[in-house]
C-alpha cells in the first residue's frame, strides 16, 4: 500500500516548494494538489513543485471539465511531464456543485461530463487523431494515469469502468468499506482486473500533540466537504439541512475563521482524522487494513504542515514497514 500527500496550493509558491521538496525526501508516493479557483493556479504551482522534486509523482487535481476543458488538462499534464518524466498524474471529478453555481456554472449531467472528459484527455495524449480532432503536437514523457474522484455510486461505477484509478472522497471515512464493495462489484461485472485499477482513499488529516489544535485546524476543510455532500449522504449520516446551509454560506463567503464556530466536533470526527500522533496512527492503521491500494493524506496535514509531514511519515513507516 502506498501513501501520498495532498497539499492545497493556498500558500506562497516558495512555501509550496519547501513542502514538496520535503515530501520528496520522505517516503510519500505522490504529491496531489487540490484545485480551487480561489487558491493558486495548480499548473503554475505544480511546475514550481516539480522543479524541486526528483522522485515523487505530481498529481494535478482534482480538476473538473466545467471550469477546465479536458484538452487543456491534457496539454497541462503533457507539458509538466517534460519537467517530471513519468511522474505526472491527472485527477478529474465533477467539481463542487455549490462552488460551480456561485460562479454561474450549472453542473449538468456530471457523470457523462466526466466520462467525456476522460476520453478526450486520452485521445489528446495518444499519438493517433480520433474523431477528427488532432492530438498534441508533442508527446508526453511517460504514461499519465487518470484518476477519477468519486463520491456517489454512479461516479464510483464510472471510475471502475474507465479510470486508471480512483480517489474516493473523504466523505466516505465513516464507512470506507461501502465504496470498496461497490467498486469490486463493478470490476467483476465489467471483467476488469484489480491489478489494472488503483483504489485510493483521500482522507483529511490534521496531526499535532495538542488534539484541540489539530481539530481546529481541520474544521474549514471539513466545512468544504460537508457543504458538498449529496442529500442522500447527508440524510444517511443524520446531518441537518440547516447545518449544511449555514456551513455552505461561510464557504461561499470564504469566512474560514468563522468555520470554527459552526463545524461541530462530531463532523470533524466523521470526515477527518484529527488529533494526536497516537490517535492518527490508530485510525490510519485501521483504514490500511480494509484493502485499499493507497491512502492520500489530505490537507491541512496539521497546524504546522512541515512538522506534520515528518510525523506522518514516521507514523506510516511504523505500521507499513
Amino acid at each position: 500500500m502506498k501513501y501520498s500527500l495532498e497539499i492545497p496550493p493556498k500558500d506562497p509558491i516558495w512555501r509550496l516548494q519547501i513542502y514538496s521538496n520535503l515530501a520528496d525526501t520522505l517516503t510519500f508516493d505522490t504529491i496531489w494538489l487540490s484545485n480551487h479557483y480561489y487558491n493558486r493556479n495548480i499548473a503554475v504551482a505544480a511546475t514550481a513543485m516539480a522543479s524541486v522534486t526528483k522522485r515523487a509523482r505530481i498529481g494535478l487535481g482534482i480538476m473538473n471539465p466545467y471550469l477546465c476543458h479536458p484538452v487543456m488538462m491534457a496539454q497541462m499534464a503533457a507539458t509538466l511531464s517534460e519537467m517530471a518524466p513519468s511522474r505526472v498524474s491527472i485527477g478529474i471529478g465533477a467539481g463542487d456543485r455549490n462552488v460551480l453555481e456561485s460562479l454561474g456554472v450549472v453542473q449538468e449531467r456530471p457523470v457523462e461530463k466526466v466520462r467525456w472528459a476522460v476520453r478526450t484527455i486520452r485521445e489528446m495524449l495518444s499519438e493517433a487523431s480520433r474523431g477528427g480532432v488532432p492530438g498534441l503536437d508533442f508527446k508526453a514523457w511517460g504514461r499519465i494515469p487518470i484518476y477519477i474522484a468519486a463520491q456517489g455510486p454512479r461516479m464510483l461505477r464510472l471510475s471502475a469502468e474507465l479510470g486508471d484509478g480512483i480517489l474516493i472522497n473523504t466523505s466516505w471515512l465513516p464507512n470506507p468499506k461501502k465504496p470498496l464493495n461497490i467498486l469490486r462489484g463493478v470490476l467483476d461485472e465489467v471483467g476488469r482486473s484489480r491489478g489494472n485499477f488503483l483504489i485510493e482513499l483521500e482522507a483529511l488529516i490534521s496531526v499535532h500533540e495538542d488534539s484541540e489544535k489539530a481539530r481546529k485546524t481541520v474544521k474549514p476543510y471539513v466545512g468544504v466537504v460537508v457543504q458538498g455532500l449529496s442529500p442522500e449522504m447527508a440524510l444517511e449520516l443524520g446531518i441537518s439541512g440547516e447545518t449544511i446551509r449555514e456551513i455552505g454560506a461561510l464557504v461561499r463567503a470564504r469566512m474560514w475563521l468563522e468555520m470554527h464556530k459552526v463545524v461541530p466536533d462530531e463532523l470533524v470526527e466523521l470526515f477527518s482524522i484529527a488529533g494526536t500522533p497516537g490517535y492518527v496512527r490508530a485510525r490510519l492503521e485501521d483504514i490500511a487494513g480494509i484493502g485499499l491500494d493507497g491512502l492520500v493524506l489530505g490537507g491541512p496535514l496539521g497546524p504546522t504542515p512541515r512538522k506534520a509531514m515528518i510525523l506522518l511519515n514516521e507514523i506510516v513507516r511504523e505500521f507499513s514497514g
